[in-house]
């Protein structure tokens, strides 16, 4: 297809729903980055997507007063990353620290049902390798941490407290351990590490999963040979699928895929 004048919504529907050919949805994608007109017709959409969604009035009841519907938390988010500007590990963690933007950002991917559904893609190789204990680094809201959670693994939540993992903690009725990055060292080691969307907001992989991946026997990401388009938040890192094979193979992990168009991909220490 070729790029419309104005996106219409049942094409919008399919993007949102990634049921467009790969082709249409690249399309689609730049042509976002640049008509102001469809983008803003693009977050009304997802934004009336989300609403029938628990997890819609979950922020309302959460945010209370505070909450503002349509809010173009992908523009803010940009915005305020290009104001603060942060250039030390320090300055990030205190950005993603405070930032309701990002909470925003994550609760409409989701409720809009724009974000995959990882958990039911990845629940038959977690059967076969036997998975009990899930860190879920980058946890976020709990998108994948409280489904986790519900399917009777022993899962702990990993991220920056935040607006974000307050959410987190207030969905889960504070039943589900949440740790820094910096406090992994307190806990018992995992068997499977989730990390779904957060490879590219590491300034560093080896450095702050390096013990981890040592020993875990599977590490679930999101499928990346796939295009990873992020839209225009800057503090996304963009690594070639052979630098990530590399320095996971140095720890022993060898990655797979179930199918080409597979959200998900699983890296492991078995053939």
């Amino acid at each position: 297809m070729t790029s419309p004048a104005h996106i219409p919504a049942t094409v919008l529907d399919g993007y949102l729903n990634h049921t467009l050919p790969p082709t249409d949805h690249q399309q689609i994608h730049a042509h976002l980055g640049y008509c102001e007109h469809c983008w803003q017709a693009w977050n009304r959409h997802r934004w009336n997507a989300a609403r029938p969604s628990p997890l819609y009035t979950q922020l309302a009841d959460f945010l209370g007063p505070a909450f503002h519907p349509y809010f173009d938390s992908s523009r803010a988010l940009a915005a305020e990353w290009d104001t603060a500007d942060p250039r030390t590990d320090h300055d990030i963690a205190q950005f993603f620290r405070t930032s309701t933007s990002y909470l925003y950002n994550l609760v409409i991917w989701d409720a809009s049902g724009h974000r995959p559904d990882y958990l039911t893609h990845a629940l038959p190789a977690l059967a076969r390798h036997s998975t009990r204990t899930v860190l879920d680094y980058g946890c976020g809201i709990g998108s994948d941490t409280l489904p986790l959670h519900h399917s009777d693994f022993n899962v702990v939540g990993c991220d920056f407290y935040s607006p974000s993992t307050a959410f987190l903690h207030w969905r889960s009725d504070g039943t589900i351990p949440v740790i820094e990055p910096g406090e992994l060292g307190s806990i018992t080691e995992p068997d499977t590490l989730w990390v779904i969307d957060t490879l590219d907001h590491l300034t560093d992989i080896e450095s702050s999963l390096g013990p981890v991946l040592s020993v875990v026997d599977l590490v679930v990401t999101e499928n990346l040979t796939l295009n990873r388009g992020h839209g225009r938040q800057r503090f996304h890192y963009r690594r070639p699928l052979p630098e990530i094979t590399t320095l996971f193979a140095g720890h022993g992990l060898i990655p797979s895929i179930t199918a080409a168009d597979a959200p998900i991909m699983f890296w492991t220490r078995d053939c």
